[in-house]
């Protein structure tokens, strides 16, 4: 209501055109209804609550009367009388019992609002110097004293509701572009909507945010905090605190969580007990758990109840998110998806996943990087012609390293000569940083970008650190470390390293990090191509079972080393750095490449990071060494980025001849990569696409393969969601060619009158149909070789060898899918036939859980012991 619809209010009440006396609203107060009250003293609420409406909001949150999006809205209405006005309009709609604890708060506001008005010149403050950190933005290719004002190149981030599996089986950059499109569907929010619940019983006051490398985890805090400076962050909090875990590293004995908060917010010490107090209102974001020491062990024995009780970081930490320690107040976490496994997940209220940049988002950083819009225009438009840039350019930190290879070398030479592999990327952002250096320094011809021989020597010392740090497991590295205080001349040192300075208690250290893992990655394998030393001992192939779990930590280091040693990168090295790869090494490592890719096509095993390898190579006569015995090609159980997909059509589409197996199953594979592929797909004798969500637009693809194809024996679709009018598509096309030999679809939702429409195709061309675990009676009898339950030993040794295979090789995360397909778990008991060939799959469950960390997946391996033992 406005004001006159207020007056008109009153105007209705008998007597209410007298004004009230505080004698007579006392008398009113007693003797009449909450809502009947609040109603008749409108207009003097309004003028008795608009100096304290703010006070007045955080007391009837922390009684629950409000909610949190109730606060919001009312602060989002312009001028305190209005505010007053939403807020009673909010309160009648709540009822009798709401008007009431209006009312009894309406002194205690009063109260509230002295004991704050000491606060308000802390919170000015603590905003101001918020503002001041945050208003510059640091991009990984800044110029030495750049500044960049964050307000004038901060790009909106995508953020979705949700995160990724907590498997990580190989590098997270490597699988961001199949997962990012998958998050497509999930609901976007804002960074304003971080702590909005949309139940109101349920508050959102721990937050875990995900994201790959680079993805802009660290941006999006300083979004957060750029906006609070501002007072435009529309988060509701009075305060919020920011703390890093590569400064909380440094922090080694026991400490208190306000000795923790002081250390760079001195500023708040006067003020600390009465924001403690007020916790509600308080915002805690620890940004990087993925850097912490400690992110492993994060399971305290016991836990801090008070911000002044001395403990060991790690248990302090632990309290907070387990609302221990400050129950009322929110922490925002964030982390990479390669140790959220280790997050207490039972205390986080919302998970939100980083999807990076969208098209238009690319498309706006340029524009902002270069500037000039002729410029961005142009080089948006040669990046969008090289597929492997634009895909790479969704990640920020990439599309920051793109722009700064366009800049520094006047964009790319010209139509099919731009980069066309990580590795080449990679190289040219090195040679553009190499030529920026050298400028002032190198008097020779415009073509002549040949750096001195201190630059040489500095990319060395560089790549000698990234090289012993990642086969240590570490991305952090102390002032106080020898290889580090071994870089203090090192020119090239501000270029690639993070400087990060963190303070103790009696002392300070400097952190330092490479400006990105893969950059870390790059140096390390750049180093190992030039030196004589030997390769390390886990790029070896592993084999044996209890080696067969792979957590891809030397993936993308493999996927340099293989880029440098080809024939024309190691040449740009030579010419533009000065480095020449170690010709021996190259050769091993070459010969072994093509040694592991025949190896495993003729054994099946999974193949893709040496496809990887193949792909950065681009020398078509390492395909043509392969020469395998019959070519099986396993990717399964891999979430194939588009990266992933240009590596196995290179690979396949450079060998001729029929492909004996191709498994795609559990890849994410979507109908259009399935289009894509449909050449080679043409090829293939047996074809696996189970465990993936094959619509029928995938299921027209695979309809097409099979009324054409030559060579098409066998089809497995098992647990792909085909229902029965997929089924009836798939019917026609293997009536029209009549190839097909054997139709694996089990766990599907196909009914009987579907399964019937193959019976004329049983026993010829189909000798074996299996349609297990679908919406079909047991042991009904519905044609020759139509299976429906378990009837063959043999049949199922042979698949159950096929599924142990697969369970050996997945990591716990993946094991636990497999089972949950495999043992029906929702549905009937594990046929004993199946039990009796799986009894190894039995102790493989068995070896997990004695080395499982997780008590969810330890509690989740048990279940399905439990069901495959006696």
């Amino acid at each position: 209501m406005t004001e006159e619809e207020d007056k008109r209010g009153r105007s209705d009440v008998p007597g209410s055109d007298l004004p009230v006396s505080d004698e007579g609203a006392a008398v009113m107060d007693a003797h009449s209804s909450g809502l009947t009250t609040v109603r008749t003293l409108r207009l003097s609420l309004v003028d008795e609550l608009e100096g304290r409406i703010d006070a007045l909001l955080d007391l009837l949150v922390e009684q629950q009367l409000l909610n949190r999006d109730d606060r919001e809205e009312v602060l989002g209405v312009p001028g305190p009388r209005a505010r007053v006005r939403r807020l009673l309009d909010i309160v009648e709609c709540k009822g009798e019992e709401a008007a009431k604890v209006l009312l009894d708060r309406r002194e205690e506001a009063a109260t509230a609002r002295r004991q704050s008005a000491g606060c308000d010149g802390a919170k000015q403050k603590h905003r101001e110097v918020l503002r001041r950190r945050s208003e510059n933005m640091l991009l990984y290719n800044t110029r030495h004293g750049e500044k960049l004002l964050f307000s004038q190149h901060y790009v909106n981030l995508l953020l979705m509701d949700g995160h990724q599996g907590l498997e990580m089986k190989k590098h997270e950059v490597l699988v961001f572009g199949q997962k990012r499109l998958s998050v497509q569907l999930n609901r976007k929010i804002s960074p304003s909507e971080l702590f909005r619940s949309r139940n109101p019983d349920h508050p959102v006051r721990k937050v875990l945010v995900s994201g790959v490398a680079g993805i802009g985890k660290t941006v999006l805090v300083q979004k957060m905090l750029f906006d609070f400076g501002r007072s435009s962050d529309g988060l509701g909090f009075d305060f919020i605190v920011h703390m890093t875990f590569r400064e909380l590293n440094l922090i080694h004995g026991p400490t208190s969580l306000r000795e923790m908060i002081l250390q760079k917010n001195r500023h708040l010490s006067p003020d600390l007990d009465a924001i403690f107090a007020n916790e509600e209102q308080l915002l805690i974001i620890l940004d990087g758990f993925d850097e912490f020491r400690h992110c492993r062990s994060c399971e305290a024995d016991a836990f801090v109840t008070e911000p002044d009780q001395e403990a060991p970081v790690v248990q302090i930490l632990a309290s907070l998110m387990q609302a221990e320690l400050l129950p009322g107040a929110s922490v925002m976490l964030t982390s990479r998806p390669a140790a959220i496994g280790h997050v207490p997940v039972g205390c986080i209220d919302r998970f939100v996943l980083i999807a990076g940049f969208s098209l238009m988002e690319v498309q706006e950083f340029f524009s902002r990087f270069f500037r000039d819009a002729a410029v961005a225009q142009r080089m948006f438009a040669a990046v969008s012609a090289n597929q492997l840039m634009l895909t790479l350019c969704y990640i920020p930190a990439f599309c920051s390293i793109v722009c700064c290879i366009l800049r520094e070398g006047g964009g790319l030479a010209g139509a099919g000569t731009g980069p066309r592999t990580m590795t080449d990327i990679y190289l040219q952002y090195l040679v553009a940083l190499l030529r920026s250096h050298t400028q002032a320094r190198v008097q020779a011809a415009a073509g002549d970008l040949a750096p001195t021989r201190p630059l040489t020597e500095s990319v060395l010392r560089l790549g000698r650190l990234a090289f012993q740090k990642l086969m240590e497991h570490q991305t952090l590295f102390y002032s106080s470390d020898p290889d580090v205080a071994d870089l203090d001349t090192c020119e090239l040192a501000s270029s690639f390293l993070d400087k990060t300075v963190a303070r103790d208690a009696g002392y300070t250290e400097e952190l330092y990090s490479f400006a990105h893992l893969t950059v870390q990655e790059f140096f390390a394998a750049l180093y190992c191509a030039v030196t004589e030393g030997p390769f390390p001992d886990a790029l070896e192939r592993t084999t044996g079972p209890e080696e067969g779990v792979r957590h891809g930590h030397l993936d993308l280091f493999n996927c340099f080393l293989s880029g440098i040693f080809s024939e024309r990168n190691s040449s740009l090295l030579f010419r533009q750095v000065g480095l020449r790869c170690h010709q021996g090494k190259a050769q091993m490592f070459r010969q072994r490449l093509v040694a592991e890719v025949r190896t495993l096509c003729e054994e099946g095993g999974p193949i893709l990071n040496q496809l990887r390898c193949l792909l950065e190579q681009q020398d078509p006569s390492l395909v043509s060494a392969v020469q395998p015995r019959c070519l099986r090609v396993n990717v399964s159980d891999e979430t194939l980025s588009q990266m992933d997909l240009d590596a196995l059509q290179y690979f396949l589409s450079s060998t001729g001849g029929r492909i004996s197996e191709l498994d795609l199953t559990g890849t994410g594979v979507t109908h259009r990569a399935l289009r894509l592929m449909q050449p080679l797909l043409f090829r293939c004798q047996n074809l696996w696409l189970g465990e993936n969500d094959l619509g029928m637009d995938s299921v027209r693809v695979i309809a097409d393969v099979l009324r054409s194809s030559d060579a098409i024996d066998n089809l497995g679709i098992g647990w792909s969601n085909i229902g029965d009018e997929e089924l009836l598509v798939l019917a026609d096309a293997i009536r029209s060619n009549r190839k097909l030999r054997e139709l694996w679809m089990e766990g599907n939702r196909i009914s009987r009158r579907a399964l019937l429409s193959l019976a004329d195709l049983t026993p010829s061309p189909l000798l074996r149909v299996v349609a297990i675990w679908n919406d079909l009676p047991d042991a009904e009898l519905l044609g020759t070789g139509i299976m429906v339950d378990f009837t063959e030993d043999r049949v199922w040794e042979d698949w159950g060898k096929w599924v142990f295979n697969r369970c050996e090789m997945s990591s716990n995360e993946r094991l636990l899918l497999i089972l949950r397909n495999v043992c029906k778990v929702s549905g009937q008991p594990l046929d004993g036939h199946w039990a009796h060939t799986c009894r190894k799959l039995l102790q493989l469950i068995e070896h997990r859980m004695e080395s499982c960390s997780d008590p969810d997946v330890y509690k989740k391996l048990k279940k399905f012991k439990d069901i495959l033992g006696p």
